[in-house]
């Protein structure tokens, strides 16, 4: 056995595995985060109820696509960068949307149905910072 077929074992088969997940969860922060901007905006609790329940459903896919990540991290011994950036990166996104998701359950569990200004505000301002993370 040559030593280039050994190094050829630590290399990964797809070379681009992470970058597309990093999307992925980028993307679906985005979704969120639009989502929550459409209910603060939104004056009938049905469909703040059902914007709710697609913002937990985001939450779960981002994560699976976290997980993946953590997942293809155990598979590959080489990565295009550090692996305990690749960690922190993907844990971040998904920190991201949990707080987005925190959010939207607080406002469901205490049937806040009075929306400011300021409400709208920070909301706008989370769509426009998941926007600069995509």
């Amino acid at each position: 056995m040559s030593l280039n077929s050994i190094f050829q074992y630590f290399v990964p088969k797809d070379k681009k595995i992470f970058f597309p997940l990093f999307e992925q969860a980028s993307n679906n922060v985005v979704v969120m985060a639009t989502i929550m901007v459409e209910v603060v905006n939104s004056n009938n609790p049905a469909t703040r109820d059902e914007l709710f329940k697609q913002i937990d459903k985001l939450e779960n896919k981002g994560d699976e696509i976290t997980h993946q990540v953590y997942l293809e991290l155990g598979k590959n011994f080489i990565t295009p960068f550090d692996r305990e950036d690749i960690h922190s990166l993907a844990s971040a996104i998904d920190d991201v949307a949990d707080y987005i998701q925190g959010a939207a359950n607080r406002m469901s569990l205490y049937r806040i149905d009075d929306f400011n200004e300021h409400i709208r505000k920070l909301a706008e301002l989370v769509l426009q910072c998941s926007l600069d993370l995509e």
